[in-house]
């Protein structure tokens, strides 16, 4: 039974560590110009920064793609994000296209405001790829015509989409209530709310944010299931595999010596 139960958390160990999840993750900003070259310049530098790492460890794979055009945030604009991807080990590729052929092949795609088609975006995280989508673009002719056209494909990520714009027009800064240590402020560019879809959802509220004058504490960007700061296990996952196999190398060896014995 010992033995059994060693063998068991060591296959579990491992199982839960090299099983990839059957869909990928979706993340989602209520604004359009959150990796713009604009967010990584002054007091939002480090903020976006942790946040596009954050992005990566979760995503993994090498191979990204940055959707340009039909967007108000120009391929000019992804210089810095493309840059820091690069530096943590990502190919960036570019395609003012989408659609299942393109998408194949990429471990992310990165959605800057511009029409899609959801059902294709959907099917690929479903898939198993990764996707990071911006709303607040104003393509839809007002935040509530885009909460209505975006809100039926966030629902089934767990997530919904607010129906109006904040703060100001123009940059201002979002203090971050929470969210990763290193974002203590986001540029934000008028944008609109993203929310868990009910408290007992799966996504994530990944980072809120209060601005001057309000409104305070509002969900800023969500996710489909939980980000992370490591790409790599928790030093008390690899202490339970290494504990799993040393008690297990020692029952073996005890078995082999009874055995030789008897």
């Amino acid at each position: 039974m010992r033995l059994a139960a060693l063998a068991a958390a060591a296959v579990f160990c491992l199982t839960s560590l090299g099983t990839p999840a059957a869909a990928g993750v979706l993340v989602a900003s209520g604004d359009e110009w959150q990796l713009s070259t604009a967010a990584y310049q002054g007091d939002y530098a480090a903020g976006t920064q942790g946040f596009v790492k954050s992005l990566a460890n979760t995503f993994g794979g090498v191979n990204y793609l940055f959707l340009t055009g039909n967007g108000n945030v120009p391929g000019s604009q992804l210089g810095d994000a493309a840059a820091q991807l690069t530096s943590l080990g990502k190919t960036i590729s570019y395609s003012d296209t989408f659609d299942a052929a393109t998408a194949s092949g990429y471990d992310a795609v990165f959605h800057f405001g511009q029409l899609i088609d959801q059902n294709a975006l959907a099917a690929y995280v479903n898939g198993g790829g990764n996707a990071y989508i911006s709303l607040g673009s104003g393509w839809y002719g007002s935040a509530a015509g885009e909460a209505a056209a975006w809100n039926p494909m966030l629902a089934t990520f767990g997530l919904v989409a607010g129906d109006t714009w904040f703060s100001a027009q123009g940059f201002v800064q979002a203090t971050v209530t929470s969210g990763p240590a290193e974002a203590t402020s986001l540029l934000w560019g008028y944008g609109q709310s993203i929310e868990k879809l009910s408290p007992g959802a799966a996504s994530q509220s990944y980072i809120r944010g209060s601005f001057a004058g309000g409104p305070s504490d509002i969900g800023l960007i969500g996710a489909s299931a939980p980000l992370f700061s490591s790409a790599v296990p928790e030093p008390s996952t690899w202490a339970m595999m290494l504990i799993g196999f040393a008690g297990l190398g020692a029952v073996l060896r005890r078995r082999r010596a009874l055995t030789a014995f008897a």
